[in-house]
Formats: structure tokens, C-alpha cells, sequence
């Protein structure tokens, strides 16, 4: 039984958090929209974008514009993880282990065989994992080959032609992949499953309940709140 003192909900998300997933929401759409305009032109869909957008030039201007604010947001980043205690903490929470291995292949066997088996996580399962060093991966692909493209006169004069046709590959279907995952998966998994439909709330509020964190998060619960038998039993 929880105890009485326990509040309704508690805090997931800082409001420094909140808004750095909303500006980097925003920056990875648009650019997607802009950039995916410019790698399909030809297709009937570029040309509505680039209509919104205000043609061509302007195209390339807001996408260049909203790089120059994935840069920042992913600096801003970088140093909230680094430099502050909370966001140190959560960077040391979001550090893969053995036990995210283990949960991976249990979550697979629960789903070819159908059983119910809870998986307990922390504060970060398995997916989540993923889902954030897969952001900081591909951020660092994109912004590198976007460097190199934005300012390709200079890039050419330095590097040989084949990694400047190289680079244009992997920033296309680099950002392709992006779009995909940002609108596929994250969406499904975060929204639209039948647990959070049509939306799970704690990307404006940052509040989840303490309800929900002991059900979804049970590891993390027994941190804050003290743990049940079972949570212990099934931690490794």
C-alpha cells in the first residue's frame, strides 16, 4: 500500500527539460520538412512544402536558420548534462548496463510469446535509452555533414570530391531516418499506444503520478518511496 504522506504526482521533467525537448522538437520537424523538400524535389509533396515555405530560397533560409538553433539547444545540452546536478544525475541514469541488455531480450520474448510479464524499469527503460543516445548520434551526423554542405566552397577546397558525395548521402538519408523515427516509433511508443492515447502529458506538465511511475517505472519508485518485495525480486 503506498503510504499516506506520498504526494499524487511527482516531477519527470524539469521545466529546463520541457523546453529543451520543445525547441528540439520544433528545430528536427522543420528541418526535416525543409530538407526532405529539398532531397524528394520532384515529388508533389516538396513542391506543397516549398509553397508553405516560400520557395526555394527561403527554404534553404529556414532550414539554415533552425540548424543554427539544433546547434544551440544541442550546446545548452551538453552543459545541463555536464555542469548541473540534475541533469548530471539523469545523464548517469541514461549510461546503458548489463540489466538494459537483459530487459531488451526479455522484452522480445514477452512480445514472440505473448506473455504478461512486467519488465521493471528505472527512470530510463531500455527504450529510452535508445531513443536519447540515438538523438545524440545522429545530431552529431547531422550537424558535421551539415557543416561540411553549408559551407561546401570551403569543404571542397580542404576535402576530396568523394567524401563531399559522401557526405550528401548521409545527410539525406540521415535525415530521412530522423523523420522516421521522430514520427514512427518515438510518436507510437511516447503518444500513441493504447497506455498514453491520445497523448501522454508529461512533455507540457512534467508531472507523472506516483500511480503510474510504481507501475511503468517501478524501480525508480522503490528508490523515492522504498521498494516492494517484488520490484526487489525482479530488479535483476
Amino acid at each position: 500500500m503506498d503510504s499516506p504522506e506520498q504526494p499524487k504526482e511527482i516531477q519527470r521533467m524539469s521545466l529546463s527539460l520541457r523546453i529543451q525537448h520543445i525547441v528540439l522538437l520544433t528545430s528536427m520537424i522543420i528541418l526535416s520538412l525543409t530538407g526532405l523538400a529539398l532531397k524528394f524535389h520532384d515529388n508533389w509533396f516538396a513542391h506543397f512544402v516549398m509553397q508553405i515555405e516560400g520557395g526555394f530560397e527561403a527554404r534553404g533560409i529556414i532550414h539554415r536558420i533552425f540548424a543554427v538553433i539544433l546547434i544551440l539547444v544541442g550546446i545548452y545540452h551538453s552543459f545541463y548534462v555536464l555542469f548541473s546536478d540534475e541533469g548530471h544525475r539523469d545523464l548517469m541514469k541514461l549510461v546503458p548496463k548489463l540489466k538494459d541488455l537483459k530487459d531488451f531480450f526479455r522484452y522480445w520474448r514477452r512480445n514472440i510469446t505473448g506473455s504478461r510479464e512486467k519488465i521493471p524499469f528505472g527512470k530510463y527503460s531500455f527504450i529510452n535509452k535508445i531513443q536519447y543516445w540515438g538523438v545524440v548520434l545522429g545530431y552529431f551526423i547531422m550537424v558535421t555533414t551539415g557543416a561540411l554542405l553549408w559551407f561546401k566552397s570551403i569543404s571542397m577546397a580542404i576535402l576530396p570530391k568523394w567524401v563531399i558525395d559522401l557526405t550528401i548521402v548521409f545527410h539525406g538519408w540521415e535525415g530521412l531516418i530522423i523523420f522516421i523515427v521522430l514520427f514512427l516509433w518515438h510518436l507510437y511508443n511516447v503518444h500513441l499506444n493504447p497506455d498514453y492515447f491520445p497523448m501522454n502529458n508529461v512533455w507540457l506538465t512534467g508531472k507523472i503520478s506516483v500511480k503510474e511511475l510504481k507501475e511503468k517505472y517501478p524501480l525508480e519508485y522503490a528508490e523515492l518511496f522504498g521498494s516492494d518485495a517484488e520490484v526487489k525480486k525482479n530488479e535483476d
